[in-house]
């Protein structure tokens, strides 16, 4: 069985019963980063000492048929991505694919999300939403994207990295108008969250926008 287990994207206490309870039991532990993974396994006081294989998405498609022929032998074998849900821009869709095409048993143990976290906290009417995933790097690259979702209804949410959080609300009011509203969550379920639309100074890691 494949377990695509969702991990805290910040507080260590949202990791579910459930997922502890697989993490104590897998036999193989695909990751991102094998030494950030490691780094929970000993902060969640996990006991079970699971291989740490490295998947990302460079690799992802030469390692499938090692993972496929690893779950055929009967092993267990637990995905997760550095923080959050894995495959939400994370890799291991064509995992997952593979694995329909094989009818090779797999499921998900939800948990901690920054996509459904910032929906929640902005404050903006989430009944309707786009995921836009990571914005391009390059302002003319996300121009175009975000230009793509004027007539679509509803919220948009996107990833963005913490120094281009500044251009970016730029160009999306730009692109939406004045006045759309742009909400920026910073630090989520940490100590120091914060949901506003300050684009002063640059955010350490990543921050999720929320506009509409």
């Amino acid at each position: 069985m494949l377990y695509i287990i969702s991990t805290p994207i910040g507080n260590l206490k949202d990791i579910s019963y459930r997922a502890v309870e697989i993490l104590e039991s897998i036999d193989i532990l695909l990751c991102e980063d094998t030494r950030k993974t490691g780094l929970l396994l000993n902060e969640l006081e996990i006991g079970n000492k699971p291989k740490l294989v490295s998947f990302y998405d460079e690799v992802e498609q030469q390692k499938i048929p090692q993972i496929i022929d690893w779950l055929k032998e009967g092993l267990e074998i637990g995905l997760v991505t550095d923080a959050g849900t894995p495959l939400i821009s994370d890799p291991g869709w064509l995992l997952i694919k593979k694995c329909q095409n094989e009818g090779v048993k797999y499921t998900a143990i939800p948990g901690a999300c920054a996509l459904v976290n910032a929906a929640v906290l902005s404050g903006l009417p989430i009944q309707r939403f786009s995921f836009l995933g990571f914005l391009p790097k390059k302002s003319g690259d996300k121009e175009k994207l975000l230009k793509k979702y004027l007539e679509v209804e509803g919220v948009k949410i996107a990833y963005e990295a913490g120094n281009r959080t500044k251009e970016s609300v730029e160009i999306i009011k730009k692109v939406f108008g004045e006045k759309t509203e742009v909400k920026i969550c910073r630090e989520m379920t940490k100590m120091f969250e914060s949901v506003d639309d300050n684009t002063n100074g640059d955010s350490r890691g990543e921050v999720t926008l929320v506009f509409g």
